[in-house]
């Protein structure tokens, strides 16, 4: 069952289309990024994902609940932190979580365990009886966390999360929701941080201008953006001169540049003539130390989509 699936998901402004009709699945499981310029209509995709805000058309599904005909029963496996979320600061740390879990209806007598297991989780231990007002904003925003999970979604709807965030912060709020997938929740997490994304979510969603251009494992996007290959390659031994005019002479090798022992190329061709290039370089006496593609980031299908390079 897919954790999170929107069909034909669309949000009018009068004559501004915020969200233009978009159709996503999200398995159970994942951690999704959505990401794109400021505008692009992703605080309004995640604000109809957890049904505080109608769409004008379309639904969304959480676990296989409509979020819209059944909305009580869509909460239960929601837990949603927004872009600027307040706190109440007079309160202490378990006190907070407290009243979220009233909120939520848990059963009285789980409470007080679930809310030292969330603490822990979210590694607000020292501050169990802190006073709200005194933590920094990493501290904060770890709380935020621990309100959203303190009545065990399975899906999490984070917006911006790691806004303002120090390094370390940013550091630590990302293995936090790397430990709530392993415990088997699904995120989906919109940020313009890439440097975050990397490495991180196991999907993304590019978005521009309301329109989902491309969503998918990061991997498969990368591919399909790509119209050749950009490889790395190094060698030991004085073969520089054999390097470049083997590659050089190959009709699918372009932009061909060469340092010390290592070069780099884009590649047009096959898989099967990618291979024959290969040989080619050994069997013409280059000893081949590594050989291997230069993936592309999640900056660079951001840049390209800020450019207009992706659609």
């Amino acid at each position: 069952m897919a954790a999170i699936q929107m069909e034909r998901l669309r949000k009018e402004y009068d004559e501004l289309v915020a969200v233009a009709d978009m159709d996503v699945t999200i398995p159970e499981g994942e951690i999704y990024g959505l990401i794109g310029p400021n505008g692009a209509g992703k605080t309004t995709t995640i604000r109809m994902a957890c049904g505080l805000l109608d769409p004008t058309a379309g639904d969304v599904f959480v676990s296989g609940v409509n979020v819209y005909r059944e909305p009580e029963r869509a909460q239960e496996f929601i837990g949603y932190l927004s872009d600027f979320f307040s706190l109440y600061e007079d309160l202490k740390v378990w006190e907070y979580l407290d009243y979220f879990a009233h909120a939520y209806k848990m059963p009285e007598r789980e409470i007080p365990a679930r809310i030292d297991e969330v603490i822990q989780e979210v590694g607000l231990e020292v501050k169990h009886d802190a006073m709200i007002k005194g933590l920094s904003r990493g501290m904060k925003q770890r709380l935020g966390i621990g309100r959203a999970i303190i009545h065990r979604p399975k899906v999490l709807l984070l917006d911006e999360p790691a806004s303002g965030l120090d390094p370390k912060a940013r550091l630590d709020l990302r293995n936090l929701l790397k430990s709530l997938r392993d415990q088997g929740a699904t995120i989906l997490i919109s940020s313009h941080i890439l440097s975050e994304l990397e490495g991180f979510c196991t999907s993304i969603g590019l978005m521009e201008k309301g329109h989902m251009v491309r969503s998918g494992k990061l991997e498969d996007i990368t591919a399909s953006e790509s119209q050749f290959r950009v490889m790395k390659l190094s060698w030991i031994g004085d073969s520089t001169a054999v390097v470049e005019a083997r590659l050089r002479s190959n009709d699918k090798v372009s932009g061909l540049m060469t340092k010390g022992s290592e070069g780099v190329f884009k590649f047009a061709g096959s898989e099967e003539e990618l291979a024959n290039l290969l040989n080619e370089l050994v069997t013409s006496g280059v000893r081949v130390v590594s050989f291997g593609e230069v993936k592309q980031t999640v900056e660079d299908l951001y840049l390209k989509l800020s450019r207009h390079e992706v659609m």
